[in-house]
């Protein structure tokens, strides 16, 4: 029997971000108040939206960018 807990799919990423040579950013976790809190760190931190996912792919939040005053 397999008891893994299922994943929650963080991922980061900008309209252009991929015809500029930028990066997307994937990440697999299993608990989401974790996945939430590493979702608001990244957006603070890199200034983009990120998108939480569950195992079936399903949007649970987005966390905005930040504002930019």
């Amino acid at each position: 029997m397999n008891l893994k807990r299922p994943s929650i799919v963080l991922s980061v990423s900008s309209p252009t971000a991929v015809s500029r040579g930028g990066s997307i950013i994937v990440l697999e976790g299993t608990a989401e108040d974790d996945a939430m809190n590493v979702a608001a760190k990244i957006a603070q931190e890199t200034g983009r939206s990120v998108t939480v996912r569950g195992v079936d792919m399903r949007v649970l939040a987005t966390i905005s960018a930040p504002s930019i005053n």
